[in-house]
Parts: structure tokens; sequence; C-alpha cells
């Protein structure tokens, strides 16, 4: 009897076992951190992968700390929730930001903010539930939401409008078991600053399913421009399911102190705390000094933080206008990463994992690859512009010099791809979905005929491409692709409106329904397409022209991505100069970047040409303004860089030209 229950028990205890080693069989190191370790074996490799500040912590909060240790403050366990001094400073200062939280009750100090995030997935899930997430993201989410027993699912973000929250994929993608929703604001990797607008209706789609709402915040201090974070927390009618995380890592050099917080409904941090106490008992007394300090004596060290930060934000998107033919971005607004998309010209931009691992190999450049951060990050790279601008130009120096096809320095053990089919069979293939997809646009323009602002150059298409459609969408009915396909078929896609991901047969075949349907079905109005001419050979400009005859014709800067690529700037110049030919002899209105001496020499050549610089924008002691037909616009978006700057200055004229009023214009710029 004895052995048969012992049997038994010993049983029950290799099942527990098997079923914890599944649970842990399920977690892997953070694909940020992996890629920190690959990049240390490798001597001399620059690393923008992993998010650390260069900063240290200020003196006067190491002054404060030494203080208490002397004293012999930090030798004995705090209360479980924290300091209660500490937790007093942490609800003064919530409320001076409009949120009002008990800090007896409702605030708990944590160690660190991904405690802080499991320990409440941990108090608030249940085996199988559904924790949604939107994607792209931060990547260590998702082993938190699995040790707790959940089961993550993506909810993309509106990548189109810079990576906005989308409340209906919200509502689309909750289900019977979905108990919560997780994200991060400002977004890491996109630093995206989420909108007011489409906070309320998240929380609305919360309401409706009786989600909890986790927001991580742990870059809210680090916002730039006029733009300000509105935290899910601050809506008054969703305080009772809304936890919300910050940190004091980021905003004061202190991530190797690990201490964080977060705030909640009284019912809900009891439970957390009983979680917190299990598994840290308090977090680090010396660190909760620390923090403390932070709060009494910090601000004005978080300011100069701001402020370089947001400098070497503009330095690295410098860089990346510097390389138009393999970029493009969202201009993040928050944070200290740059999410770019790589374009499908380059070889392996739909395997990030196979690019990121490439660069390390090749030239020695950590990054991390985007598909590590949800399923739509895949095609984008994350880079840390924390580390210092020296750092960053040597980076992106080699980055110029790989995909300019510089030797690689060391072999990479990769296997090629198999060919799933014949090459001349592929390439027949191919030909014959270009042309039906060419066709399909015709027949799209020509059942429409919208007005067609066409766009190319090299330097910064993609964000006039944006700046553009932007402006034009107060006024009118826009179609305007935002990712860049400079390949053949990118522009017929671009007018059809729709996706074909050559890698899946299926999805090849219902993009090409999609595209049927939108040639000859759909009856969605469009007013103004903003479309972009890509070239890569000579040729291309004419096949496009083919399509479209555009009403105004946008030039950028032709700058070389590398610095050896005379015979590509060669052949851009003539197909431009192919272009504004045709567009003159249409009576098209044409503009031309006088940044770029070539394309002022163009200007002089093609009648009625106009021109737009960096330099219509002007800084002065009490703003910026657009100098503009000899009039002054106050400006305060932000503009970063040059693209940035051409930008609006090409887009205010393009507004002009199509009739918008100056206060449509005027409220734009402001």
């Amino acid at each position: 009897m004895n052995r048969r229950l012992f049997a038994g028990g010993a049983a029950r205890a290799r099942e527990r076992h098997a079923l914890g080693a599944e649970r842990l069989r399920g977690l892997t190191l953070s694909p940020i951190k992996d890629v920190e370790l690959q990049a240390s074996r490798i001597p001399g490799v620059v690393s923008l992968a992993q998010g650390i500040p260069s900063f240290d912590t200020p003196q006067p909060i190491k002054d404060a700390v030494a203080r208490r240790m002397a004293e012999g403050a930090c030798a004995r366990y705090s209360v479980s929730p924290g300091l209660p001094q500490l937790r007093e400073a942490i609800a003064e200062s919530l409320q001076r930001d409009g949120m009002r939280y008990d800090p007896d009750r409702e605030v708990l100090v944590t160690v660190g903010s991904i405690e802080a995030i499991a320990a409440t997935l941990l108090a608030s899930v249940d085996e199988g539930d559904e924790v949604l997430v939107v994607s792209p993201t931060y990547a260590s989410y998702l082993p938190a939401i699995r040790l707790a027993g959940g089961v993550p699912r993506f909810v993309p973000l509106a990548e189109d409008a810079n990576f906005d929250l989308d409340a209906e994929a919200i509502a689309a993608a909750a289900g019977r078991r979905t108990r919560a929703l997780l994200l991060c604001n400002p977004n890491n990797p996109t630093g995206t600053v989420f909108s007011r607008a489409q906070t309320l209706r998240m929380l609305r789609v919360a309401e409706e399913h009786d989600l909890l709402v986790i927001t991580d915040e742990v870059y809210k201090d680090f916002v730039y421009g006029d733009q300000r974070i509105f935290s899910a927390a601050m809506e008054p009618s969703a305080r009772d399911r809304i936890v919300r995380v910050c940190s004091f890592s980021k905003a004061f050099g202190m991530t190797g102190w690990r201490v964080g917080f977060l705030h909640g409904p009284a019912e809900r941090v009891t439970d957390i705390l009983t979680v917190h106490d299990a598994l840290v008992t308090c977090a680090p007394v010396v660190s909760q000094y620390a923090a403390l300090a932070a709060l009494e004596s910090g601000e004005t060290f978080i300011a100069e933080f701001r402020a370089e930060f947001r400098r070497r934000r503009d330095h690295i998107i410098e860089r990346l206008d510097a390389l138009p033919h393999v970029f493009d971005y969202q201009k993040p607004n928050a944070s200290y990463f740059v999410f770019p998309r790589v374009k499908d010209t380059i070889p392996e931009a739909r395997d990030s994992r196979r690019l990121a691992a490439e660069l390390l190999e090749h030239a020695h450049v950590a990054v991390v690859p985007g598909v590590a951060f949800g399923p739509t990050g895949e095609a984008h790279l994350r880079m840390c512009y924390a580390r210092s601008a020296a750092d960053v130009d040597l980076a992106f120096d080699r980055l110029a010099d790989f995909f300019a096809g510089r030797p690689a320095r060391v072999a990479l053990p990769v296997p090629a791809a198999p060919r799933a089919v014949d090459q001349r069979v592929g390439r027949t293939m191919r030909r014959r979905g270009i042309a039906v997809l060419r066709r399909l646009a015709r027949t799209r323009m020509a059942r429409q005929r919208p007005r067609v602002v066409a766009i190319t150059g090299s330097q910064g298409k993609t964000v006039m491409k944006r700046t553009v459609q932007e402006l034009l969408a107060r006024r009118f009915r826009v179609r305007a692709n935002p990712l860049s396909y400079n390949t053949a078929i990118g522009l017929a896609l671009a007018i059809l409106g729709c996706e074909i991901d050559t890698r899946r047969p299926l999805r090849v075949l219902s993009g090409f329904a999609r595209a049927l349907w939108s040639a000859y079905v759909s009856r969605d109005p469009v007013d103004v397409m903003v479309l972009e001419l890509g070239v890569r050979r000579a040729g291309d400009m004419r096949a496009h022209l083919q399509i479209v005859r555009p009403e105004i014709v946008i030039v950028t800067q032709v700058v070389p991505s590398y610095r050896d690529d005379h015979e590509a700037l060669a052949v851009l110049r003539e197909e431009i100069a192919v272009l504004c030919r045709q567009a003159s002899a249409d009576g098209a209105a044409i503009l031309l970047c006088a940044d770029d001496p070539a394309l002022a020499a163009v200007a002089g050549d093609t009648p009625g040409a106009g021109r737009f610089a960096t330099a219509d924008l002007e800084a002065r002691d009490s703003g910026t303004v657009l100098r503009l037909d000899g009039a002054e616009w106050p400006v305060r978006r932000d503009a970063v860089g040059a693209s940035g700057r051409c930008a609006l200055a090409a887009a205010a004229r393009v507004g002009k030209l199509l009739g918008m009023s100056d206060d449509e214009i005027a409220a734009f710029l402001s």
C-alpha cells in the first residue's frame, strides 16, 4: 500500500516537473540580450542593440545614497510595498501629472519595470488566458506572459499612422478568453507616442470586453517636440482597470539599480503585492533610496538627458537619410530607438534575423531584428541611439560599406535558401505578374482619374510622401502607400492600395484578388494619389509614365547612398530629366529641391519649375518660420533633419497648388 502510494506520488511529482519543464521550454533568452551576447564574442563590434543610456547616474543621487549607507539605513528590508517616504514622493509626482493615487494602498515599488509587469500578470492571468500585445512591442513581454500561464496574442499597430494604436484591431482580436492588454507607451521599438484619440478608443474597447490594461511607460520622460504623452491612467473613467508601470532606469541613468514602481486600483495592487512579496520580498533598499533622491533632485538631469537624446535622434535620422536606397523610417517622437524599414530591394529585407546576423558578422554592427518585437516588426531593424554620436557614426560608416557590397571580414555560414522553382520559370511568372498588375493599375487610374502628386529623387522620398499625405488629408480623400517599394510593382501596388507577399503562394493569390477588386469593383473614392516613382535602371521612368501622368512633380535631393555609386546616380538624374521634360510638356507643376546643385540647374532649364529648400525654414528666437511666396508662416511641427525640413517646405507649396486655404496650411504647420 505504502509502495503504491509512493509510486503514485512519484508519478505526480514527475508530471508536475514535466509541466514545469514544458513551461520553461517555451521561454528563451530575450533576443535583445542574445544579440548583445553574440556581439560580446566579436572584437570591435559597435552595438546599437540594447537600450542602455550612455549616461552615468547623476552624482547628487549617488551622494544621497552614500549618506544613507553611512547612516546604516540600507542594511535591512523595507516593508514589501516599498519605503513609505518613497511611495509618498511617487504619489506627489503622480498628482502633479493629474493622477491621484493613495501611496499606502495604490503604489508599489518594484525591482524594475519587468518585475512589476510579471507580478501583475501572475496576479491577474489564469492558465490559458489570452493577453493582447501590440505589435511591434517590447520583446520581454512574451516570456512574462507565458511564465504566468497566459497566451500572448498580437494586435498590429497602425504603421501608416506612425505605429499608433488601432482600436478596431484590438476589438477584433479580443475573445472569450482575453483578460488583458499589455502595451508600451511611448512604444519600444518604434518611439511612438500613442495619440489621445486612439487611447480613448482603446479604453472603450477595454471596457466593452472587461480587459485589464497594463501600460508600461518607462520612456515617458523622453518625449520630443510639443507632443505630450496621454496615459491611459489619466482617464478617470478607466481608473479601475489600469495598472501603470514606470521605472527610474531610463530617466535617471539607473538601469543597474533595478528599481521601478506601479500604481493602480487598491484591490488590484493588493493582489500584485502578494505576488511581489513572494518573489522578491521588497525592492533593494539602497536602490529605493536612490529612487527617492532622483525624485527629489533629478528633474534637471532628465531635461539634460532629454535634450541630448533629441540631438542624437536628429543625428541618426540624418544618417538614415544618407542611405535612402536601404531604409525608410517613421520619425520616433520619444524613447531612444528608431525602427527603420529595410527596403525590398535589399537582400534578406524580409528576413530580419538573417540580415541582423549578417550585419553582425560582416559589418561588426549589432542591431536587433525587427521580428523580435512581433510579426509586424519583420522587415525592420531596431537601432538604439542612446549610444554616443561617435558610435552611431562608426556604425553607419560600416553599414554604408556593407550595403555597398564591400568585402566581408568573416565568411557567414548561412545556408542558401532552396529554390522552389526553376529560375527561368520563376522569371517568366514574375514578368507576367508585373504586366498584370500594371494593367490593373492603369484601369484603376482610368476609372477614377484622381489628381496625382508624384515624388522622385533619392533622399527623403518616404518622409516627403507621408508629410504631403498628412497635409492633403485635411481637405481631400488621399491615397499614398507609406511603405517604400522600389521594385517593378511598387507603383502599381500603391495605386491599387494592396500588398503582395511573394514568400507565400496563397497570399500572392489573395493579393492579386484584392488588386482585381480594386481595379474593377471598388468604389472607394480617391481625390489625390501621392505616389513615389522609384527608379533603379534606365527606362523605369518611361514605364511609370505609361501608368500615371502627374499633375504635380516633387524631386527630392539626389544624393549617393554609398560613396562610389556614381553610375546609379547618373541613371537617376537622367530618369528625373525624362520626368521633368514630360511633366513640363503636360503643363504639370514641378518642384525641385534647391539644396541639390544639379537640381537647381534642372530648374533653370525647366520653364516654370519651382524650388524648395531646407533654408525655407528659419529658426529664430521666437520660433521656426517657413518662408513661402513672400509670407512667413509659424512652424511648430517637429521637423527633423534635411528630409523633414524639405518635406514641410514642399508640402505647403503642394497644398497651395491644389487650392488649400492659408488657414488649412497654417493649421497643419502649427
